[in-house]
């Protein structure tokens, strides 16, 4: 029975501890808006996976010098022949009798034998271009390292928008609810005495159920816009996120004058950097081509040591003979039918592609840009002009109740102001959010993240 106890409580106590470190695994995070882009572009799957591949790119690098420096392998191999190979040599050098073979084995049972080869890249063109070519390959993977930080950071924008739009439409919604259940409330006792009708007091019900059903889903919008926020900064989604910034505060800071205004110089924008590395990738690749016709001059340094022995004595008995071997290796290309040629056309005929896609990229940012601030011009007036019918929507709603109270107003009429608020206050917080969009969208434009 003790054991039992004894068991039970340990077991018990095994739970506990397994919950509690569950617990203490998640962990809270504060964020403003720019603490929140500052991390996801430290933690965010993208940019990790985006720092690898510079990583790698500067690998790369390396491994494309490393072509052009000393290669040095070494060898080793030992043989044991079971049966020696038999050769046949004329009798008559032997005192023979011609026109006769006499049967004899060469070598001994076991051979060992050691090398070292060293092997230096004198002359390549390949490799002159390869080099330039791994540099250019770096550069690629570091601005796309840019490019993926201008995602997240504009993914992060929207998202954390997305969480505060969310937030403020639970507030509005139990705002909304608690101004409903009172009018429930003080038309109930009205009802029972038969001062209200039945279809006034459903009436009222059935806005109270509909209030109640849109607060409620506003509530589970908030754990889905962290959950994707979270998600999008490379944070779990057991852990606890807090937004110490206020949906004011992100509206307010949007600086309507300087975004229209701002100077824009194509060629710092990163997607017309990275066309730019793409046309240097594709001048090289010509390049690469071209040498094709340029011959290769390689020079090689071998030593060998062997030893032979009808025992395993290699170690010890067995005598050691070396040889050294220098030599030079020139290859010329001379003729390929024209299958040389061919692959220098085609390179420079994807040269000319890429510089046909350089003046598109140019073509499509200037009109990005112009899209750009033409939405933002737009979502800044479709926000002033929701705020104000949202001010005038709660000043109806306002009106109709204090007209309800003194009978002067149906609940159907009160149904539609409320119905009419609760529109009016989804266009304004959907207005904030395409601000926020549209702004984080102009700074894409403008190369400000």
């Amino acid at each position: 029975m003790k054991k039992l106890r004894r068991l039970i409580t340990l077991s018990l106590f095994s739970i506990a501890f397994v919950s509690a470190s569950a617990q203490d695994s998640s962990r809270t995070f504060e964020f403003t808006l720019k603490q929140a882009q500052d991390y996801a572009v430290l933690n965010s799957y993208q940019t990790l996976s985006a720092a690898k591949d510079v990583e790698k790119a500067k690998k790369k690098v390396w491994e494309t010098i490393a072509i052009g420096l000393p290669q040095v392998t070494g060898s080793a191999g030992y043989n044991y022949n079971i049966k020696l190979p038999v050769q046949l040599v004329p009798a008559e050098a032997f005192g023979g009798q011609p026109g006769t073979f006499e049967e004899l084995t060469f070598g001994t049972k076991q051979s060992m034998n050691a090398a070292v080869n060293v092997n230096q890249l004198i002359f390549d063109g390949s490799y002159i271009v390869g080099l330039q070519a791994s540099k250019v390959y770096k550069e690629i993977a570091e601005n796309d390292k840019v490019k993926s930080t201008i995602e997240i950071k504009d993914q992060v924008t929207q998202a954390y928008g997305g969480v505060l739009v969310a937030t403020k439409n639970k507030e509005i919604l139990q705002e909304n609810l608690a101004n409903i259940d009172k009018i429930v409330s003080d038309n109930k006792a009205l009802y029972e005495n038969g001062f209200v009708s039945e279809q006034d007091y459903d009436q009222l019900k059935l806005l109270r159920s509909q209030t109640a059903n849109a607060y409620n889903n506003a509530e589970r919008q908030i754990q889905i816009s962290k959950n994707l926020l979270k998600f999008s900064m490379g944070i779990e989604i057991a852990n606890t996120i807090t937004l110490t910034e206020e949906l004011t505060e992100i509206v307010s800071e949007v600086d309507a004058e300087g975004l229209l205004s701002n100077d824009f110089n194509i060629e710092n924008h990163i997607d017309y950097r990275i066309i730019n590395n793409q046309e240097k990738a594709g001048f090289l690749l010509m390049k690469q081509e071209k040498s094709t016709f340029l011959p290769r001059l390689s020079a090689n340094y071998s030593f060998q040591e062997n030893s032979f022995s009808e025992e395993f004595n290699f170690f010890s008995d067995a005598p050691w003979f070396n040889a050294q071997l220098v030599s030079l290796s020139l290859s010329v290309p001379i003729f390929s039918s024209g299958m040389r040629l061919a692959k220098v056309k085609q390179a420079a005929l994807d040269y000319e592609k890429v510089e046909i896609a350089k003046k598109q990229v140019a073509e499509n940012l200037k009109m990005n840009l112009m899209t750009s601030r033409s939405d933002y011009t737009f979502a800044l007036d479709q926000y002033n002009s929701e705020q104000d019918n949202m001010d005038l929507a709660n000043r109806i709603f306002s009106t109709e109740q204090i007209k309800y109270k003194e009978g002067v107003s149906s609940s159907l009429e009160l149904t539609q102001a409320n119905n009419q608020l609760l529109s009016t206050q989804g266009n304004y917080l959907n207005s904030i959010l395409q601000l926020i969009s549209a702004k984080s969208k102009l700074d894409k434009a403008l190369n400000n993240y």
